[in-house]
């Protein structure tokens, strides 16, 4: 059976190969915005979207998803187009479908910024979300921006100003705003200008109400929150991926709230690597291969001992170290 797969596999690979060298002197023509089974909404250079078909072929070698770009034929009328092959693509966005999930679902492609999505009130912040989206963004080797929501809805005594300082002090761009008020959405939609945003957040931070509120063309309407069980969360509004395009240039990728993430491909050795603040103490640890969890005269834990590291973001290194042994 095993050789059997891996006979597929390389012969899959040799077809994909091929379909490729057909196209390597042409530009891609489209992009993908909308994936529905083997339909996909293509916007191109006109700014004009269709719905295009994808071949068997494309439905069985490559697959799509919103980001994706692809060349695209005339099919049986003129007004139909048919995807006939998709280029490689720069990055790839994956999402879990649960536990037992060991490659995980890829939502988007080609991203190269991540905008992580919070709101201090409802719902609560929850750092342990914060960390993993950062450490997906580092995976991806794609640049991460915290987008703070509903500002004018939180006020100064809120914990969740103090939760958000060690981001801070990492350096990493905070941008508040509120699409009630309008507060620094003309801010933020100058930072998505000229990129591809995937909006990462958990529902009800308010990605919907944002993209409305930066004018992205098919944006949803807002969706309302939930409090039973004594929680706040929000009710999935989002139901697809979909490529928004920015008036002013670029496009965001709007995903369906998630509740938990997957990171797929990603070994627990290498998992320090992506709490960069690490790296100033792991050099003065005894092991070089050190994993900073339980291991003798390690300087990382030492330093949150000291509370010279983070505490909080040392928990969700230890509970993201659980989830890979796991």
């Amino acid at each position: 059976m095993d050789k059997r797969r891996q006979d597929r596999a390389e012969r899959d690979e040799r077809d994909r190969a091929k379909l490729l060298a057909k196209y390597a002197d042409t530009e891609t023509d489209g992009v993908v915005v909308c994936q529905y089974g083997s339909h996909a909404d293509t916007v191109f250079a006109d700014g004009s979207v269709s719905m295009c078909m994808l071949t068997p072929k494309v439905h069985k070698l490559f697959g799509v998803c919103v980001g994706d770009r692809v060349w695209t034929e005339t099919a049986s009328g003129d007004n139909e187009r048919v995807i006939v092959a998709r280029a490689p693509r720069d990055t790839e966005v994956r999402r879990k479908r649960g536990d037992d999930d060991r490659t995980g679902h890829v939502i988007a492609a080609n991203v190269d910024r991540m905008a992580i999505t919070v709101a201090l009130y409802e719902p609560p912040l929850r750092q342990g979300a914060i960390d993993r989206y950062l450490v997906l963004a580092s995976v991806l080797g794609i640049e991460p921006v915290l987008v703070l929501t509903k500002v004018d809805q939180s006020p100064p005594d809120d914990p969740g100003w103090v939760l958000i300082e060690p981001y801070l002090e990492m350096g990493i761009p905070l941008i508040g705003t509120s699409a009630e008020s309008g507060e620094g959405i003309e801010r933020l939609r100058e930072l998505l200008t000229d990129h591809v945003t995937v909006f990462a957040g958990h529902s009800g931070v308010g990605k919907s109400s944002l993209c409305q509120a930066l004018g992205l063309v098919g944006a949803m309407d807002a969706g309302d929150m939930s409090y039973s069980g004594g929680r706040v969360r929000g009710r999935h509004k989002t139901s697809v991926a979909r490529l928004l395009e920015l008036p002013s240039g670029g496009f965001v990728v709007d995903t369906p709230g998630v509740r938990a993430i997957g990171l797929v491909d990603l070994k627990r050795e290498d998992a320090r690597v992506h709490f960069p603040e690490f790296a100033e103490f792991s050099d003065s640890c005894p092991y070089s291969n050190c994993l900073h969890v339980d291991e003798d005269d390690c300087a990382v834990w030492q330093a949150v001992e000291d509370e010279e590291l983070n505490d909080s973001r040392y928990a969700s290194y230890l509970r993201l170290m659980e989830s890979l042994e796991a």
